[in-house]
């Protein structure tokens, strides 16, 4: 006789998965917020340590939240690459009437 140990579905386990109910990407605030203060440094070395600390506080969060390295990946390139285009849409030269004008 099997005992309940035996059988396939008692060992069975749900596939891991993680709920991001606010991905960093879709964050519009926080996008917009970052690249105003990017676009605020004084200088390249500025704008590059505060992406640095940024990043690093996104890491952070993902560590407390247990982000897979695969999906941390994905929703950092997204975030980064939401805050490049709200850079480029907020820089002055990029706006009708800007210095091109």
């Amino acid at each position: 006789m099997n005992s309940h140990s035996d059988l396939p579905l008692f060992s069975w386990q749900p596939p891991r998965c993680t709920m991001i109910p606010f991905p960093p990407g879709k964050r519009i605030g926080k996008i917009r917020t970052v690249a105003e203060k990017w676009l605020a440094q004084r200088t390249p070395g500025l704008a590059k340590k505060y992406a640095e600390q940024i990043d690093g506080d996104l890491q952070r969060h993902f560590d407390l939240l247990n982000i897979l390295p695969d999906e941390r990946a994905k929703l950092t390139v997204e975030f980064w690459s939401a805050v490049r285009a709200e850079i480029t849409r907020q820089r002055p030269s990029s706006r009708p009437g800007g210095s091109a004008a």
